[in-house]
Order: C-alpha cells, then sequence, then structure tokens
C-alpha cells in the first residue's frame, strides 16, 4: 500500500459484489479527465466494509465524487501492473444533469475543478 491519495471525477456504473467471506464491496470506476471531450482515464477504486453497505445504493453512474484512500498495486503474473484505489471516503459532490448525463458521465464543457 502506498499513502494516501485523494481524487475527483465521475463515476462508471458500479458493481456491488460478495467477497469469499460474505462481505459486500463495491467496485467503480472514477473518470480522471480533466474535460468532458477528453480520452477517459479510469481509476478503479473499491469501497469495502460497513461504508460499502451504506453506500451500494446511492452511488450511481455519472455522479460527481470525491474520494479519498490508499492505492493498491497488484501484478498478475507475467502481465500487467493492476492499480486500485481501496476507498476509505466517499462524497457525492453532484448528481447527473440529466439522463444523458447518467448514461456516459458526459456533462458536456469543462469539470469546475
Amino acid at each position: 500500500m502506498w499513502g494516501q491519495t485523494l481524487q475527483i471525477g465521475h463515476i462508471g456504473e458500479p458493481e456491488v459484489r460478495t467477497n469469499g467471506n460474505g462481505k459486500i464491496y463495491v467496485r467503480f470506476g472514477i473518470n480522471m479527465a480533466k474535460k468532458a471531450g477528453d480520452e477517459p482515464m479510469w481509476l478503479n477504486c473499491i469501497l469495502g466494509g460497513r461504508f460499502a453497505e451504506v453506500m451500494k445504493d446511492r452511488l450511481k453512474r455519472g455522479q460527481l465524487v470525491f474520494v479519498e484512500g490508499e492505492l493498491s498495486f497488484r501484478k498478475a503474473d507475467n502481465g500487467p501492473v493492476y492499480t486500485n484505489l481501496m476507498v476509505d471516503t466517499c462524497r457525492i459532490l453532484r448528481e447527473p444533469r440529466s439522463a444523458g448525463a447518467a448514461g456516459n458521465g458526459d456533462e458536456g464543457g469543462e469539470f469546475p475543478f
């Protein structure tokens, strides 16, 4: 694990999953592109524990969120290195403006940060 990382971006479709111990976790990507027309740059995020239970029904594609957590790196056998953000804090900053925005995470124009 590495130090704390803070990110703001629009989330992709969240997936609720259960691990082998029966605990729920939520996986989602955050698009960190600077402008709406830029090529998407996705950061994989994993939200677990009690917080996952609370947030699983609240997270929706296209929301602008703030996340904080630790980066985790895992290398596949003779393959690529996978990077995940193990989320400690997740705050919804803004809901999608329309059904179109929720569908593609693109709200047009520049992001307000």
